[in-house]
């Protein structure tokens, strides 16, 4: 909850330094790479490459925070540092801290069964671990184009917009097979976080975006983030429009007043956060800080588990987890209509937080460039 005792407090936070690390550890971001990384981005939004927020923070303190771009084209209207985008995927690590919340009050298990929540599903051997670190065999019902189609079938509708609650009715009735035995491999699932939230309903007692706004949004201070499938409203004052980029470099709008209707989802757990570059960095900070989470489920979020072949998994039970260079960076991206999102978590080992917000998509692989020559650039290569 909101309250924690000063006392406890000030513990977690030494304790959070030996996952983490804390103080000196890794090296400090420099000025002339933080003026390397201002030309860049000055460059790119000259060539209409990059619209958007960056914000980088040095040991929880932030060293840059720019926009660069419109947060509305048509209207003209510039971004501003306060501007909310969709984050996509970025909202899976909120749904984790929320059931790593609910871990530690007792009120559920790492080994609970999928069957404990929903008992009309298949998947005794699915556990909420599993779930968490992507490992649990569960598929992806967007991702399998056959599944999707028979899902939308199942569905039947295109308004309103399918939610959580449409998802498991029809794992309910059609029963799909996994995909792979429980922690046999690494499968990003989408569906296994849509089930996640509702789990997070189910034992609290509390519906998805409250539960975030009590326990996490308040707690770290997030003033300025909602869960957007649950606004009684459409809009969302600070939100700005979402953009794609055709093959002419037309720009499309794709959310907003101006988009033209399409049929999809309002799934939340798996997205549907929206948030601001300095409201992530709360977040970040209240994790790393021990506000949000105790030691030990801070370690299990930055860990992967080891699966049945005695290989390591790539996502802990929140984020995921990778290695360059002797690095090892813990990160998370997020893409939804109009909209891409990068956040990574400060490491031991190399304790930077940068996020990257834009609200202009295209085909390629453009974005994921831009985030890694921004990791280069603030490493010295």
């Amino acid at each position: 909850m909101r309250q924690r005792s000063v006392k406890r407090s000030t513990l977690l936070v030494a304790a959070g330094c030996a996952v983490l690390g804390c103080g000196d550890s890794g090296p400090h971001i420099t000025p002339a790479a933080l003026e390397r990384l201002g030309e860049l981005l000055t460059t790119l939004e000259r060539e209409s490459a990059f619209n958007g927020v960056v914000l980088v923070a040095d040991r929880g303190e932030v060293v840059y925070h720019a926009v660069h771009g419109s947060a509305d084209f048509e209207a003209g209207e510039p971004l501003h540092p306060d501007a909310a985008f969709e984050v996509g995927s970025i909202s899976k690590p909120f749904t984790a801290v929320a059931i790593h919340i609910l871990a530690e009050r007792g009120e559920l298990s790492y080994e609970d069964s999928l069957t404990k929540f929903f008992p009309a599903v298949p998947y005794d051997d699915v556990t909420v671990g599993g779930l968490l670190s992507h490992t649990s065999g569960l598929f992806d019902v967007y991702d399998d184009v056959d599944m999707r189609n028979q899902f939308f079938s199942f569905y039947g509708r295109s308004d309103p917009p399918y939610t959580n609650k449409d998802y498991l009715a029809y794992l309910e009735e059609y029963q799909p097979a996994l995909a792979a035995a429980p922690n046999e491999r690494y499968q990003y699932s989408n569906t296994g976080y849509v089930l996640l939230a509702l789990i997070v309903e189910q034992v609290s007692g509390q519906r998805f975006d409250e539960f975030l706004r009590r326990n996490i949004f308040l707690p770290a201070g997030m003033e300025h983030s909602v869960v957007y499938s649950f606004l009684e409203e459409p809009g969302f004052a600070a939100l700005v429009t979402g953009y794609r980029r055709d093959s002419t470099g037309n720009l499309i709008p794709v959310t907003g007043p101006n988009a033209a209707p399409a049929f999809q989802g309002l799934t939340y757990g798996d997205d549907e956060v929206v948030t601001t570059a300095e409201d992530l960095l709360r977040f970040d900070r209240a994790l790393r800080s021990g506000i949000l989470l105790a030691p030990e489920s801070l370690d299990r979020l930055l860990t992967p588990p080891t699966l049945n072949d005695g290989t390591r998994g790539r996502y802990g039970q929140g984020l995921s987890i990778t290695h360059e260079e002797e690095l090892r960076y813990a990160s998370h991206t997020g893409s939804t209509a109009g909209f891409l999102a990068y956040w990574k978590f400060g490491a031991e080992d190399n304790d930077h937080t940068v996020i990257v917000l834009t609200n202009v998509t295209s085909r390629g692989s453009g974005f994921r460039e831009l985030h890694q020559s921004i990791r280069q650039i603030l490493r010295g290569g």
